[in-house]
């Protein structure tokens, strides 16, 4: 008799297991993941937990608020079934403005840190979210916070001469200003490959589409010094990159996550809209932005 072979049996059955999890796409939080939701273990129409996701001003976990998200089925979600949805009806300067808690804190040393996000917004009426042309209608869409940190993910048009009926998106370091000589009208815009705006006379945004889904991804290299990097990636594209730069000032301790409204500032005149989100992910781990599909094209 041998004992041993329903043991090993068992160890063996266990290991292919993992291996064919290994090669599924993951979709709860992995080992490198500071914060990662994607809908899909919540009711469709439910509104977005308390916590992780907190609306101002802050109610009670499952209180009814009129600026919550809810749950909704998508068949178009970039991931799973599901995605997050505000129905904006009108604009406000307060609509949609939500802070968002890490599961785990990252640390304050020198790293490299990703936000990743899927992003889509859908008009109502036909009338575009932010102006086209060469003026300001723009937004802070998402954001990453701390003590001595602020790094802006915008969307919409920024002096950027955007075509119409597009959009683009650009980054700030909004509150702080580390690198003051590097900003062009308080904002980081695309300085890779064919995107630029190195002055007025010239500028070529990567533009994006409305009613269809993009994939964001914001690279953040802590540093107190010159040694910091920002970047960012646009449905697999990198279209900025900022290295050799202050990306924090101390203590440079992370807090949180942020969104604000879609309100089209500075005129604050955004029709009627619904801006969704899905796969919202903070991570350490480049190949979970590889794996989860942020580098597809689109």
């Amino acid at each position: 008799m041998h004992p041993h072979r329903s043991s090993f049996a068992r160890l063996a059955v266990g290991f292919i297991s993992l291996l064919l999890c290994v090669g599924q796409p993951a979709s709860a939080q992995a080992a490198g993941d500071y914060f990662y939701f994607d809908a899909e273990s919540h009711a469709s129409g439910a509104p977005l937990p308390q916590p992780p996701f907190f609306p101002n001003p802050w109610k009670e976990p499952h209180a009814e608020h009129p600026k919550r998200g809810k749950v909704v089925a998508d068949p178009t979600a970039p991931q799973g079934k599901q995605v997050f949805r505000w129905e904006v009806a009108a604009p406000r300067t307060t609509e949609l403005f939500h802070e968002v808690r890490f599961a785990r804190l990252p640390e304050a040393r020198v790293k490299d840190y990703y936000f990743a996000f899927f992003v889509r917004f859908d008009r109502k009426d036909g009338r575009d979210i932010w102006h086209d042309g060469d003026g300001d209608s723009f937004d802070k869409g998402l954001e990453v916070i701390g003590e001595g940190i602020r790094w802006v993910i915008h969307f919409g048009n920024h002096a950027m001469r955007m075509p119409r009926h597009r959009f683009s998106c650009f980054l700030s370091n909004a509150s702080h200003h580390l690198n003051r000589e590097l900003e062009r009208y308080d904002g980081f815009y695309q300085n890779h490959d064919d995107f630029s705006r190195p002055h007025a006379s010239q500028q070529n945004p990567f533009p994006l589409e409305y009613e269809k889904w993009h994939a964001v991804v914001f690279k953040l290299k802590w540093a107190t010094d010159n040694t910091g990097e920002v970047a960012l990636w646009l449905n697999g594209r990198k279209a900025l990159e900022y290295r050799g730069i202050k990306t924090v000032k101390a203590p440079g301790t992370f807090t949180r996550l942020q969104f604000w409204g879609t309100i089209a500032q500075p005129a604050y005149d955004a029709p009627p809209h619904a801006r969704s989100l899905d796969a919202l992910l903070f991570t350490d781990d480049w190949q979970r932005i590889v794996d989860l599909g942020y580098l597809n094209a689109r």
